[in-house]
């Protein structure tokens, strides 16, 4: 169900969509708050991975790296919300366990009556949006003032925060993990430690996941061809892009195109 910015998705529903596309690193042009009910799994946020379990909320601003897990027995909802100033939504991605009954049942009524409103194509339904926007909005900010639950960042996790917001703004540019480690003021060995700490996987890994998702979102979403992908994710021939992507994905970019209706994983 879609209308302007506002989207309910059952995280059910998510988890029939081909795996990589929630599993690898990517990035969404709006603002999300998962509601996990049911299951459990790993998050992994600006690369810093953590754990969730049942009445886990998890907010990520827009433009934010994140990938997920999605087990068969994990349950919930994610709510696409609009880049609307007056919601005043946290500036930075936070992940909280919700503990009272009272708050479990207030956020998942608000859910219900933004689905109403998707669903019903009633008059004023942008107004009515936007006041049940409001209310998330509300919500999230007693649920941080409480601090029920929530997951202090560790000094460590602030240089894997940067590096991860970094990529997000250049790996469209051919950047080595050196490139980024130098601007960060850091030795590569340094950064791929701390990326190991925060996120169980080197610098390098985390690039070429961020990478490699926006590869197979152009070959599966477009008919640019190949080589056109390549030049844009700025490696620096053809040939060295199909060498990589088969290395990380399994397939040659024309097998994984081909094959992208019936793949469930990037190695599946």
């Amino acid at each position: 169900m879609q209308t302007n910015s506002y989207t309910v998705t059952s995280l059910a529903q998510m988890r029939t969509r081909a795996e990589w596309r929630h599993a690898t690193l990517h990035s969404k042009p709006y603002h999300q708050l998962f509601w996990f009910t049911r299951g459990q799994g790993r998050f992994t946020i600006s690369a810093v991975t953590r754990g969730y379990g049942p009445n886990t909320a998890v907010f990520v601003p827009a433009g934010t790296m994140l990938s997920f897990e999605l087990g068969p027995q994990v349950q919930g909802v994610a709510l696409q919300l609009p880049s609307d100033a007056a919601l005043a939504l946290p500036e930075l991605p936070f992940h909280i366990r919700v503990t009272t009954v009272d708050a479990q049942t207030k956020f998942n009524s608000y859910i219900d009556m933004i689905e109403r409103e998707l669903a019903d194509q009633a008059p004023a339904r942008a107004q009515a949006l936007t006041a049940w926007g409001l209310l998330i909005s509300v919500w999230m900010a007693r649920q941080l003032a409480h601090q029920s639950g929530q997951i202090r960042r560790e000094k460590t996790h602030a240089l894997a925060e940067r590096y991860a917001s970094m990529i997000e703004r250049g790996f469209r540019d051919g950047f080595s993990v050196a490139d980024y480690a130098y601007n960060l003021g850091v030795t590569p060995t340094h950064l791929s430690r701390i990326c190991r700490e925060s996120a169980g996987r080197p610098a390098l890994a985390i690039l070429q996941e961020r990478v490699v998702h926006e590869a197979c979102k152009m070959l599966v979403d477009s008919e640019i061809p190949a080589q056109e992908v390549a030049k844009s994710l700025g490696y620096s021939s053809p040939a060295y892009f199909t060498r990589s992507f088969s290395r990380l994905t399994g397939r040659t970019p024309s097998e994984f195109r081909r094959l992208a209706p019936m793949q469930q994983s990037l190695r599946g």
